[in-house]
């Protein structure tokens, strides 16, 4: 097994690419502002989000692994809902790799006060050179726009 070296950034961010893999590793995550950013084909959110603090991670195996606390909504104009989660009760993670979502885990709990902690063993392909992560709503049962990305 070939031995990755880590590059610090900035940001937290760290990416390098090796014989055709990306590492990535504690990427941050940043909630949707409700700006209408579409990421690889995946609307944003409807109504203004915020997050305490989350990041991601994303071994060249495809094992990624997240953590979010305080993901809530951020809009006064949801009355009681604001600053909970309201009606999302899980994130759904994904790779997104150039224009389109190159993988998807499955639905991890969200609490109401929007913290989640979750893995997935993706298929992520070799060539992608920038992956993006996002945490898709679950919303009445139904998997939608992204509430937090990487990169952003």
């Amino acid at each position: 097994m070939k031995k990755f070296k880590q590059l610090a950034l900035g940001a937290g961010m760290c990416t390098l690419w090796v014989s055709g893999q990306v590492l990535a590793d504690d990427m941050k995550l940043s909630a949707c502002l409700h700006t209408g950013v579409t990421i690889g084909g995946v609307a944003s959110c409807g109504k203004v989000w915020k997050l305490a603090s989350g990041h991601a991670e994303l071994k060249p195996s495809g094992k990624l692994k997240f953590k979010v606390k305080g993901l809530v909504l951020d809009d006064a104009s949801t009355g009681d809902a604001n600053g909970t989660a309201d009606g999302v009760d899980a994130v759904a993670p994904a790779v997104v790799c150039g224009d389109k979502v190159a993988a998807q885990g499955k639905p991890v709990k969200l609490s109401k006060s929007g913290n989640a902690k979750g893995s997935a063993k993706l298929k992520v392909p070799s060539d992608c050179a920038t992956p993006v992560v996002i945490l898709r709503e679950r919303y009445e049962g139904n998997i939608g726009g992204w509430l937090a990305a990487t990169g952003q």
